[in-house]
């Protein structure tokens, strides 16, 4: 994760939230970064920007966060068109899930920081077709998720690049998480025991590599831009046991930041998102079951920073979702569907010290 240090008692709320105003719209998100439903996205991790001489944690300083994430997801898409008569029908997918984060960054230097999370997950799936295909089920699957461990260094001169710099982050996913959870499925034979589906699997089962960038940029008096780019290069091609598959994801985030009240260290955000699944990976083979595709989101925030400590909150509200062709789609000549949420709340505490 990326270092999110926080000025301290040297300025005050005036002169601190300029220097916050990226962190509008990429403080709040949890480390892990899960996609809108049945597609899931993992392996994203998402740290704040900051600016000006306080912006960066100085050697040997520490941040905690906490961050939380909430999604429910039942419109059905095929491509781009959703599937209205799933909901008629009363054959809707719905998934209702929980992340918790708990992250540390530890700064070796002014430059170069190194961070760890422990992602928490709890999710309840409800349809048909995975019972008798006439009753409504639940199944849930909980636990600790992927841990994932990253290294970030700013590419610019901390000391003399105050309105703007850039960074470059390099980690690894590890397959912590539970990728083979069972739960009953209510069958017209009677209860049995099956896989939960992968996108509520705390885990997916394999290694991965993460690779990330982040930047931010004064535009104009309290005004910044921000951008972020993190893809997961997943090597393994699937879980043999369950036959889902271990896909590459990806997250693109972009906007603005402003002030809208200094001296009460408030600040808003607007910026757009894109986060998915890749259809065929970059390394490794790209078989097994996987619902590839993305979501697309306008995304404010809102964001309130007292001394050390620091609070957002947002809600990214989809404007696009398209389930593409998977690789299993491609060869039986026929393209599946998967879920979206219309939005996700999000919110994050994070202390520096």
């Amino acid at each position: 994760m990326l270092t999110t240090p926080f000025i301290g008692p040297r300025r005050n709320a005036k002169q601190l939230l300029p220097a916050l105003l990226p962190l509008c719209a990429l403080l709040v998100m949890p480390a892990t970064t899960h996609g809108q439903g049945c597609v899931q996205s993992r392996g994203a991790s998402v740290g704040a920007l900051v600016q000006g001489e306080d912006a960066y944690l100085s050697g040997g300083e520490w941040q905690a966060s906490v961050g939380y994430r909430w999604l429910y997801s039942d419109r059905h898409y095929v491509g781009d068109r959703e599937q209205y008569q799933r909901k008629e029908q009363g054959s809707d997918v719905r998934n209702d899930s929980h992340f918790v984060d708990l992250g540390i960054t530890y700064a070796i230097t002014k430059r170069v920081s190194v961070g760890v999370t422990l992602p928490f997950v709890y999710s309840v799936r409800s349809s048909l077709y995975e019972h008798d295909g006439k009753n409504r089920h639940e199944m849930t699957a909980s636990g600790l998720a992927d841990v994932r461990l990253i290294s970030t260094v700013w590419i610019l001169d901390p000391n003399t690049h105050h309105e703007g710099n850039f960074s470059l982050g390099l980690g690894v996913k590890a397959p912590t998480g539970d990728a083979e959870v069972k739960d009953t499925s209510y069958t017209a034979k009677g209860e049995v025991q099956r896989y939960v589906d992968q996108s509520i699997q705390p885990g997916d089962g394999g290694w991965g590599i993460i690779i990330e960038a982040q930047g931010f940029q004064k535009v104009v008096g309290n005004l910044y831009g921000y951008a972020q780019a993190s893809y997961l290069i997943s090597p393994q091609e699937k879980n043999e046991a369950t036959g889902y598959s271990t896909p590459d994801t990806y997250l693109l985030r972009g906007g603005l930041s402003y002030a809208v009240w200094p001296s009460h260290g408030l600040a808003l955000s607007l910026g757009w998102r894109m986060e998915g699944v890749m259809v065929r990976d970059w390394f490794g083979g790209s078989e097994g079951s996987r619902r590839p595709g993305y979501s697309m989101s306008i995304e404010p925030g809102i964001t309130w920073v007292h001394k050390k400590l620091a609070m957002t909150v947002t809600a990214p509200v989809a404007v696009e979702r398209n389930r593409q062709w998977s690789v299993q789609d491609m060869r039986r000549g026929r393209q599946g569907d998967a879920a979206f949420a219309d939005f996700i709340i999000t919110s994050s505490i994070a202390y520096r010290f």
